[in-house]
């Protein structure tokens, strides 16, 4: 027999005004403007991740950083604190506004940063819950996100439900969900007043559809294949068939001549290390965010201070990059292991060209899109001595595992998950 417990699925993401509670205090996240952050704001996530959290800032795959082990002690003033910074917005309700996610790749005052600082302008005025409310509607779901993204389309791995962008030939593009077309605009304004209009459609249909408190439908994606979506200003627009290549991450290392992505070991950042890294750069410096658990920096010679192999990965065939993890034991209650720590066990011996995500629990949170094989905590024998069960499994097929082995035995022996991984891939039924 194994331990078990029913698996608990959280159905929104925190935010600084809106903290998720977990095993080891509250979570606080910041949800960064145009993916930037500056030298003095990173100072005061440092300073605050030694003083009030857990010593390590954490990158989400939404481009998001987060502190993690807040007390409730701390809470309010560390809410005080990332508002002084402007880190956060000063008030509930525009900081419960849906997510805009930007890429990182754009230049001050080109067309993609004006594009994103429209876009989240009204977001914030339009789609916040009071802004809802007043016209009886209500809030959008955490879940609920919006991208602005580059012309090459880097982020479409982040599954936004509204992604906007530049297009190369500088009109403005318009996707919905995992819908393989998208719609192309003349311009800026436009593009927006179509996002903000397909938002307040999906916040109507899906209360419509399951009333509140019944949380169904999260997501667009959801909701497209079941409603016909017919908004004038989506047919007054050219749709266009996608034929852009698969999203591809942007690696650590010198990224298209306009700069540097800096990874970070498991998506966290040592505090320590930041703050030293950070000592001699002005503060208003930028260092942007990436949807990629990296950070990205313009300037070559503050790139090279993130030097030490410890603490950032600069190259793009650092091993590292081949595991991810979700939290894991202790810090989650639902983990039966501690995933980060046996990844990075893992990682030299995974196979280049392969990915291998391990998951405390069934839930296989922070799920990497780069992902080839995804190992399962399942629970532990009865009689064991705590060591618990993997399940070996196809990302897109988590619940059908195809071999079991027990977290001593990969420790033990890690470079035995060449083997299954090989296994795995002969055997996929794609």
């Amino acid at each position: 027999m194994h331990k078990s417990a029913a698996i608990k699925v959280q159905g929104w993401c925190p935010t600084a005004w809106a903290p998720m509670q977990a095993q080891d205090g509250w979570i606080v996240r910041v949800r960064p403007h145009c993916a930037s952050i500056n030298a003095q704001q990173w100072t005061v996530l440092a300073e605050l991740s030694l003083s009030c959290a857990h010593p390590e800032i954490e990158l989400t795959r939404l481009g998001s950083v987060q502190l993690r082990g807040v007390s409730e002690a701390h809470l309010s003033a560390v809410r005080s604190r990332l508002v002084e910074a402007r880190l956060v917005p000063a008030d509930a309700d525009a900081d419960q506004a849906p997510a805009v996610h930007c890429t990182p790749f754009y230049k001050q005052g080109d067309l993609t940063h004006a594009l994103a600082l429209l876009l989240s302008q009204a977001v914030m005025a339009q789609l916040s819950p009071n802004a809802l409310q007043r016209q009886g509607v209500d809030a959008l779901p955490s879940k609920f996100g919006l991208a602005v993204d580059d012309a090459q389309r880097r982020m479409r791995g982040i599954a936004a439900d509204i992604s906007v962008w530049v297009t190369a030939d500088e009109r403005y593009g318009l996707a919905l969900g995992e819908q393989s077309g998208w719609y192309a605009f003349d311009g800026a304004a436009e593009v927006v007043a179509a996002a903000l209009a397909v938002a307040l459609w999906f916040a109507k249909e899906r209360t419509a559809i399951a009333p509140i408190p019944v949380p169904t439908f999260t997501r667009l994606r959801q909701l497209l294949p079941l409603h016909a979506l017919k908004l004038p200003c989506l047919k007054l627009a050219e749709f266009r068939a996608d034929n852009s290549v698969a999203a591809v991450a942007a690696l650590p290392g010198q990224w298209a001549q306009s700069g540097h992505v800096i990874g970070a070991p498991m998506g966290r950042i040592s505090a320590a290390a930041l703050l030293e890294a950070l000592k001699p750069i002005s503060p208003q410096t930028e260092i942007r965010v990436t949807p990629w658990r990296s950070l990205f920096c313009a300037d070559e010679a503050i790139a090279a201070r993130f030097f030490s192999s410890a603490h950032w990965i600069t190259e793009a065939d650092d091993a590292r990059l081949r595991v991810s993890a979700c939290t894991g034991a202790p810090r989650c209650t639902q983990a039966v292991l501690a995933s980060r720590e046996l990844a990075l066990v893992l990682a030299p011996h995974v196979p280049p060209q392969t990915h291998v995500h391990v998951s405390g629990c069934a839930k296989c949170c922070a799920l990497s899109p780069e992902a080839t094989a995804v190992l399962i905590g399942t629970g532990v024998p009865a009689g064991d001595s705590g060591q618990a069960l993997l399940n070996l499994s196809w990302p897109n097929l988590p619940q059908q595992p195809f071999s079991q082995i027990s977290t001593q035995a990969l420790r033990q022996e890690p470079s035995h998950i060449s083997t299954l991984i090989h296994d795995l891939h002969i055997r996929n039924p794609r």
